[in-house]
């Protein structure tokens, strides 16, 4: 749990002491300890060697770091004190102090100022109160100068507390109600260059141009009006970034936006204002001497502030924000970001003289920063309730579900939804072959050989080779409506007379279709052995999807059976196994246990289905081999197995593209729109279904009814409602795409076990409801939320 530890020190110097400190300790929201009897003693040991470090520094500056290696004479580098003044024993000539002891001097004696008994009741409830793993900011609240200057990282509290960093704040800053910036997937960065004489802000340029989550805006050598500008933009800034010169005292500081002109910060403070409520988060300045900038900015309110404490080398400057910026991005809280930036600049100070002394955040002391996702991807401002705001999205995901199912009822994603119909039909794998059909083919090299069409002689000189091997039943789809001789009256005696041959004909459907007239069988074949060949393919695609059984024609019909082609070849079938069909009313027939229901008008994807006769989706067994083949040659010829015909239903039927090109047709299976399954192999898979639902318990394909599909589609909607909430806290752009992609994922695998079960249930209305009510539930949190929040924040200034 992240902690907050107030440190207030009031009035005093380290001449007298600091007699009134407060101690305040938070875990979140919630208040855990409050000490206001603690103090600190005087110390003037700490003032003067702070001078006498900040005077090293500033000699290590001016020599470029050589007096790392050796002694240094304070008069030969021409060193000056920039604003304090020194006692005549702080550093003289010829002095043989190296830097590394006045540093190691300097954290000794601090960390005995903090180690004394008046402060032991304060140092106590800490330690008591905090644990190891605990994240913790320290944030000193003073106006005092030198302790504003102090390596408070240095305590030793710091060396046990690993996730804890210290932080400045005035006693009194301004904290103002801010918006949070527009900005959405990235992170909008202000980079001003000012006077760039001496150093170089490439580096820190590409540290920001080279993360792909910031949207970098620079003004190099600005005026103050083009600062203004960008500062006003109502897309807002994230963060604020400087580098350049800059200069302070205790008091103000300065900085420079170009060779000739130097600003202070109140010269910006209207446009700064902007900013700050337009969503400005944080403020970087990389630059000398920032603690001066500190009190203006505290005044303005801007939450975080970074600044260097004393003059900066280029190298460290360009180190630390380039660790920094790595950890923060990289999900790192700020102050973790902070410390390892920090603990980046200690391992080179070898070469850079306390350069980890140099970075300072400065904030109000109640301020939680923002991470780099809240930056990149900002939480909305919550209207009073949180549970409206929810509702409202789930409401949309409702209002999204509505609009698919009205969109649905009105036909308008018939041809997707068979789209993913057809692709779920193919996924599945294939099956066997039906032992209990034999289809003998008359190939293009039959129909070479014997001519086109085939004579009635050969047709039934093929007949009677197979009823030599007692087959169950023969189907003949071969249209006979006229003679062809020779063998004109043997086949015709076979037609009346053999109770287990089965013929064909086409059922004239309308008067108006003259390409449709019926075609007829051989006089004085019996209505019971007669099956039409009529077929039902989807008007909006042209694909065969339906089993037509059986349907009434008109009087004087050319076809006059009720029944299609499969129906009795599979009934005759089935009658020698003792199960006849009985209907049980208009919309369901029984066969042995199993009832066949009728598709109605709106099953399914289907809107409006044309469903006379007795309709019911087709379940292709296989897109390949239905049935064992044999061509009609190896039969004349007595050249197949016998075992093939024994028992079984054989079809005879004519399986030439060029010789009878019209009767293929587009299946589920078919790739473009060329039809690809003969209408023998229809008529294998028609009859097939039939008997392996009756005798297999193979599913026929049903569909839930409207109710039931429109509350599936209602689930989904709001799945994707919640996805969009989960945002809230899951602000990972990759993290939900993983959710969003495991959701369709599931929905698919969850459409596909229910069709290899017989059940054909919406994936496309699902999935659009799903992906709809995401993007509107994430659309709604991220800019009509932000609208209602903007007017509530409004009608509360305005009371």
């Amino acid at each position: 749990m992240k902690k907050i530890i107030s440190l207030r020190l009031g009035e005093g110097n380290f001449k007298i002491g600091f007699s009134q400190i407060l101690l305040k300790l938070y875990a979140g929201e919630q208040l855990l300890e409050e000490i206001d009897t603690g103090s600190l003693p005087p110390n003037q040991e700490i003032e003067e060697n702070y001078q006498k470090w900040q005077c090293l520094y500033e000699a290590f500056i001016s020599t470029g770091g050589s007096f790392l290696y050796g002694d240094f004479d304070s008069q030969s580098i021409g060193f000056k004190p920039r604003v304090l003044e020194f006692a005549e024993d702080n550093i003289e000539r010829g002095s043989q102090e190296s830097a590394t002891e006045v540093t190691a001097y300097m954290i000794k004696i601090i960390n005995q100022w903090l180690n004394s008994p008046e402060f032991q009741l304060i140092d106590q409830a800490l330690r008591t109160n905090i644990n190891t793993k605990d994240e913790v900011v320290l944030v000193i609240q003073t106006n005092n100068d030198i302790l504003r200057k102090l390596p408070w990282h240095e305590w030793n509290f710091f060396k046990k507390y690993t996730k804890a960093e210290v932080a400045l704040s005035a006693p009194k800053f301004s904290l103002k109600l801010k918006q949070k910036s527009s900005t959405v997937g990235k992170v909008r960065i202000l980079a001003i260059i000012g006077d760039s004489t001496n150093i170089d802000p490439e580096a820190d340029l590409n540290t920001l141009r080279n993360n792909q989550e910031v949207e970098l805006e620079i003004i190099s050598q600005p005026t103050r009006k083009q600062i203004c500008d960008r500062l006003r933009e109502k897309s807002g800034w994230d963060i604020l970034f400087y580098a350049g010169h800059s200069k302070s005292n205790a008091q103000k500081g300065w900085i420079s936006i170009n060779a000739k002109t130097k600003l202070e910060i109140s010269e910006l403070n209207s446009a700064l204002e902007v900013a700050i409520e337009n969503g400005l988060q944080l403020a970087i300045f990389n630059s000398c001497q920032g603690l001066g900038l500190v009190p203006q900015l505290e005044e303005l309110g801007i939450p975080q502030i970074i600044v260097m404490r004393e003059q900066v080398q280029n190298q460290v400057a360009q180190e630390f924000l380039a660790e920094f910026i790595a950890s923060f991005s990289s999900g790192k809280s700020f102050y973790l970001a902070i410390r390892e930036a920090r603990g980046r600049l200690k391992d080179i100070e070898d070469k850079y003289y306390c350069a980890s002394w140099l970075p300072v955040v400065c904030q109000h002391w109640s301020v939680k920063p923002p991470t780099w996702e809240e930056l990149r991807d900002p939480a909305l401002p919550s209207p009073p309730n949180l549970l409206f705001r929810q509702g409202g999205v789930i409401l949309s995901g409702l209002l999204v579900a509505m609009m698919v199912i009205g969109v649905r009822s009105f036909g308008l994603l018939q041809s997707l939804e068979f789209q993913a119909f057809d692709w779920l039909m193919r996924m599945r794998p294939q099956e066997e072959v039906d032992s209990r059909l034999l289809i003998v083919e008359a190939t293009e090299k039959d129909i070479n050989r014997l001519g086109y069409p085939i004579s009635d002689g050969k047709l039934a000189e093929t007949i009677e080779r197979i009823k030599h091997y007692k087959p169950s039943t023969i189907g003949l789809l071969i249209f006979r409506d006229r003679p062809i001789e020779p063998g004109h009256q043997e086949l015709l005696k076979l037609l009346q007379n053999d109770d287990d041959l089965i013929a064909l004909c086409s059922v004239k459907l309308t008067d108006n279709d003259h390409n449709q007239p019926g075609i007829s069988s051989m006089s004085r074949v019996t209505e019971n052995r007669l099956g039409f060949s009529n077929v039902e393919r989807d008007k909006f695609d042209g694909i065969l999807r339906r089993h037509l059984l059986f349907m009434n024609p008109d009087f004087n019909n050319p076809c006059p059976t009720n029944f299609s082609f499969s129906f009795q070849l599979a009934s005759q079938y089935l009658n020698s196994k003792g199960m006849k069909p009985e209907e049980i009313d208009s919309d369901r027939i029984k066969i042995g246990e199993t009832i066949i229901n009728r598709l109605k008008p709106d099953s399914g994807a289907y809107h409006q289905l044309d469903n006379r006769g007795f309709q019911l989706l087709l379940n292709y067994r296989t897109s390949d081999k239905i049935a064992n083949t044999v061509s009609l040659t190896d039969v004349l010829e007595n050249k197949l197995d016998p075992e093939l015909i024994k028992g079984r239903i054989v079809i005879i039927g004519v399986v030439a593209p060029i010789s009878n090109p019209t009767d293929y047709f587009s299946t589920p299976y078919s790739k473009g729109v060329l039809p690809q399954m003969s209408g023998v192999d229809i008529q294998a898979q028609m009859t097939s279904q039939i008997l392996s639902a009756v005798l297999d318990k193979r599913p026929l394909l049903w569909s839930w009814s409207e109710i039931r599909e429109g509350f599936w589609v209602v689930i989904w909607s709001l799945t994707g409602s919640g996805i969009a909430i989960a945002s809230l806290n899951h602000r990972n752009s990759f993290l939900l795409i993983i959710y969003a992609g495991t959701s369709i994922f599931t929905l698919c695998l969850i459409c596909f076990v229910f069709l290899l079960q017989g059940g054909w249930i919406p994936l496309l209305p699902a999935a659009i409801s799903f992906a709809v009510s995401s993007f509107a539930g994430r659309f709604l949190l991220k800019h009509w939320d932000r609208i209602l929040s903007l007017k509530f924040l409004q009608s509360r200034n305005n009371t």
